[in-house]
């Protein structure tokens, strides 16, 4: 299973500020269950030189291996109840539902902007791939909260492209430990809470803001004080800005290629079973991909094949021009040995894998027809007269009474 998700780029970066001092710049970050979009938000965080907001959200899901150990939290289910707890602490943590914690920071985002007179926030975050942002629009949408979520934000800007574009003759990697040694002279920082992460993301963009008043708009000259007006940091990171528009369409078209790969698992399902090595299966999910990104699902070959098996070779390979022609081949070989020989998709074991071996749940089918067996052998041992001495039964204590009786006359002899 792949637990990274492809976030497909659609965005132009189109967001004009008209009035610089009608923005403000504020950090955010948040923890999440997996790295797939139908993972959830477990915390969410946001940063200001003044105030900082901190909420932890209780999943519906369980929070996996991966993410548990990038941000030391578990989930642990407390007699009915389910909670959040803090691996390095060991203290449970108190959560709210998503719903209320998105509201709050609304909320909070109106009132940052109310203390310090400004109309609309630009949230910044350090993330190589963009999927905080696709993850939080789409938990949005969900809750119908991104109409207002829209009043009080512009855009948002990814602290990783602004630091790159600035430091890329100076520095090699740009990581969040990385930047904050070299730029913030800071060592052994701890990167695995969503609200340290935004505090960085603020503190280096605030570092490498660049100077507008001397005139230089070429965007080199960097500011290294540990003050920067807000129309200062607006105007430096103006140019990397995504819109929230452009974040919906992204998260749609993400959805919508995750959906043409999920259709391909039919001719794919045998090379990506655990049943193979896995080179087998990361080429099977390296062709997959590439066959989903050229706009490509079962249906389509399906259609292809139908109309038309003799030409359906050249076809498929016109649709993919940027492979080699040997990805090429392998694909297509692929695809006509499915439809010429297909394969039924076994379903998945009943109970699933968890409940395999010597702790495997009994359904309650065999619960009851081992409460019927245990029937049947009771009442073939029943007595079929009614002949009762003291209480007992004298035809199921008989076979022991010849027992005791061929003891004896064993004895005598």
């Amino acid at each position: 299973m792949v637990r990274n998700t492809e976030i497909v780029e659609v965005s132009n970066n189109t967001v004009t500020l008209d009035n610089l001092s009608d923005y403000m710049v504020i950090g955010w970050d948040i923890d999440t269950t997996g790295r797939r979009l139908l993972d959830e938000i477990c915390h969410i965080a946001g940063h200001t030189p003044n105030s900082q907001f901190n909420q932890y959200i209780m999943p519906h899901n369980d929070i996996d291996q991966v993410a548990r150990r990038r941000h030391l939290l578990c989930t642990i289910t407390m007699g009915r109840f389910r909670a959040l707890k803090d691996i390095k602490n060991n203290r449970t943590l108190k959560s709210k539902s998503e719903i209320s914690a998105l509201a709050e920071f609304i909320e909070w985002l109106e009132q940052m902007l109310k203390d310090n007179g400004k109309k609309m926030a630009i949230l910044v975050c350090h993330e190589v791939s963009k999927f905080n942002t696709c993850l939080l629009i789409k938990s949005l949408l969900a809750y119908n909260l991104l109409d207002k979520f829209s009043e009080v934000v512009k855009g948002f800007a990814n602290c990783h492209s602004f630091a790159q574009t600035h430091c890329q003759d100076t520095m090699v990697m740009f990581s969040l430990r990385v930047l904050s040694k070299v730029l913030l002279d800071k060592d052994h920082i701890d990167t695995s809470k969503a609200t340290d992460r935004a505090k960085l993301a603020y503190d280096i963009v605030q570092h490498l803001c660049v100077t507008l008043e001397s005139g230089n708009d070429d965007g080199k000259e960097v500011v290294t004080g540990s003050e920067v007006s807000e129309e200062t940091k607006a105007k430096a990171l103006s140019t990397f800005l995504t819109s929230i528009d452009d974040e919906v369409e992204t998260l749609h078209s993400t959805q919508e290629l995750l959906a043409r790969q999920k259709s391909l698992n039919t001719v794919y399902h045998k090379s990506l079973s655990y049943q193979t090595t896995a080179l087998d299966r990361k080429k099977a999910i390296s062709y997959r991909n590439s066959i989903a990104k050229a706009n490509i699902d079962y249906t389509t070959l399906q259609s292809l094949w139908t109309e038309n098996k003799d030409g359906f070779k050249e076809a498929v390979k016109n649709k993919l021009p940027e492979l080699s022609d040997d990805d090429k081949e392998n694909i297509v070989s692929t695809i006509i040995m499915h439809f010429e020989n297909p394969e039924p998709v076994s379903p998945p074991p009943k109970g699933g894998r968890k409940y395999g071996g010597r702790f495997r749940r009994r359904s309650s089918s065999n619960k009851d027809n081992r409460k019927s067996l245990s029937e049947n052998d009771a009442g073939s041992l029943s007595p079929n007269s009614t002949d009762h001495a003291n209480g007992h039964n004298t035809e199921a204590e008989k076979p022991q009474n010849e027992i005791i009786k061929s003891q004896e006359n064993g004895e005598n002899n």
